[in-house]
């Protein structure tokens, strides 16, 4: 009896010591528990960007900015060449901006259709192209300029603010800026020719090689290349002889064809993206 108390008392002894009874709580689920001092010690950074050497803050490394080159077609859309045009351009995955003629349009609405249906932009180009018409003076710029949105308005459904003045920019004068920008009107001009509105026939190449001339040109001036380029204005290929204007015409829109894989292809190996005309398109010049 006696040595039955002795054991009840020691047990009750040993319990009663300080921390005996105070289990972790993570020995008690059977996890090993990490000191706090060493958690404290730990510099865990689950953030990924850069640190700032001065403040310890972190800091979004800036993004490259894009390179820009605008493809430009002028005086369209035709049956024929615009859409070896676009089987190119849907072949390598580039967008460009067609400058279209509100008669062209009138004759081949469903081909502005598919220009904008494939993520083209549509920029107006006047109604007539008639130098002698449009630019009668100011008056006369705007009538025609808004019978081709008139035009564009009534194949896609909405019109355009963006315009590139037919001719040389010499003919657009400040008096003529002023009225059309007054009616919300944005133009767009050009710095890189391929040289296809010689009235001699021009090769492939030719077109090609003043491309790469004038691109390299404008990258020595920090501007973004605006390329013109012509799939040209409707025409019966059945006046296609030698020795004829139309001839020439024909021939030199056959070389823009020829000619534009290589120039999307220069383009890409200089890191280029392809983008649309626009409002924010910069200046040429």
């Amino acid at each position: 009896m006696k040595s039955n108390l002795f054991l009840w008392l020691l047990l009750c002894f040993i319990m009663i010591l300080p921390g005996c009874t105070n289990l972790p709580a993570s020995s008690a689920a059977g996890l090993p528990m990490e000191p706090a001092a060493f958690i404290q010690s730990k510099k865990i950074n689950i953030n990924t960007s850069v640190t700032s050497p001065d403040t310890g803050q972190p800091q979004n490394k800036p993004d490259k900015p894009v390179k820009k080159a605008y493809l430009t077609f002028d005086d369209g859309p035709n049956s024929h060449f615009t859409l070896q045009i676009l089987d190119i351009l849907k072949k390598y995955g580039v967008t460009a901006t067609f400058m279209v003629v509100g008669q062209n349009v009138e004759k081949n609405p469903t081909i502005l259709k598919r220009i904008v249906t494939e993520g083209h932009h549509v920029a107006n180009h006047s109604y007539s192209h008639d130098y002698k018409k449009i630019y009668a003076g100011p008056e006369a710029f705007l009538t025609d300029l808004q019978l081709c949105n008139q035009a564009i308005n009534n194949t896609i459904g909405h019109p355009v603010n963006v315009f590139r003045p037919p001719g040389s920019p010499q003919n657009f004068k400040p008096s003529y800026q002023k009225l059309v920008s007054a009616h919300g009107y944005h133009p767009i001009s050009w710095n890189v020719t391929g040289g296809d509105t010689d009235p001699r026939p021009v090769t492939p190449e030719q077109i090609v090689e003043n491309v790469i001339t004038g691109v390299e040109k404008v990258e020595k001036m920090k501007k973004t290349p605006i390329i013109l380029l012509h799939d040209g204005a409707e025409v019966d290929l059945g006046l296609d002889k030698p020795g004829t204007i139309v001839h020439n015409y024909i021939n030199n829109r056959k070389s823009d064809v020829a000619a534009l894989p290589k120039i999307i292809e220069f383009l890409q190996a200089r890191g280029y993206t392809f983008v649309g005309a626009d409002e924010n398109t910069p200046p040429a010049w």
